[in-house]
């Protein structure tokens, strides 16, 4: 699919800068609803495609926020509606992984700020995150705020970065692919743990 994507977002650029406008909004809008598109790489490539194009890059990160903040505020409106029945969901069960729901749950209660902050370095728990704090109804005006904070924060970045590297930003998203699975392999551990001590404490002081 990367290199597909890379492949088809040249073209554009190179035929149309409004379709490439348009795609870049797709492009982050997919990430947020389709999980497994590969959104962080796209956007490192905005940044190298703004140099080879000479796209405005100021316009670039505009709407790579835009789309992100929209798409996000989307999911969560999706989930307040329908609440935790939209698990039940064939497409939602089969793009989110919705196994994550509960343990989330727990976590909004006490951090619900910076449980959004952090999802959105973590691979494959930003989507569900969002779409679950609108299941527990967590506040909007957290929400909304979060989203916009990390969103801009993460997307001048990694377009940035793309920008100056030129040529160079597949190395970066190399380094962020190994990134993700370490965070993987680091955040697991931790949140079993400490789970683990949640239930040790509440049998001690039941």
């Amino acid at each position: 699919m990367e290199e597909l994507i890379i492949q088809f977002s040249e073209n554009i650029v190179s035929q149309n800068v409004i379709f490439s406008y348009v795609f870049f909004f797709l492009s982050q809008a997919l990430q947020v609803l389709f999980p497994p598109y590969p959104g962080d790489m796209v956007l490192i490539l905005e940044g190298y495609l703004t140099e080879i194009a000479n796209l405005n890059i100021v316009v670039v990160i505009m709407i790579a926020i835009t789309s992100t903040w929209l798409s996000s505020i989307a999911l969560y409106i999706l989930g307040r509606n329908k609440g935790e029945k939209i698990l039940h969901s064939k497409i939602i069960r089969k793009l989110f992984e919705t196994d994550k729901v509960l343990k989330l749950k727990k976590l909004f209660k006490k951090f619900s700020f910076i449980v959004i902050i952090i999802s959105k370095f973590i691979p494959g728990i930003y989507s569900i995150t969002i779409l679950s704090a609108g299941i527990f109804k967590v506040k909007k005006t957290i929400v909304y705020s979060s989203i916009a904070l990390i969103t801009s924060l993460h997307h001048i970045v990694l377009i940035s970065l793309g920008k100056i590297l030129g040529e160079n930003w597949t190395f970066v998203f190399r380094k962020i692919e190994k990134y993700n699975k370490q965070m993987l392999t680091l955040i697991i551990p931790i949140l079993i743990l400490y789970f683990i001590v949640i239930q040790i404490k509440k049998r001690i002081f039941k």
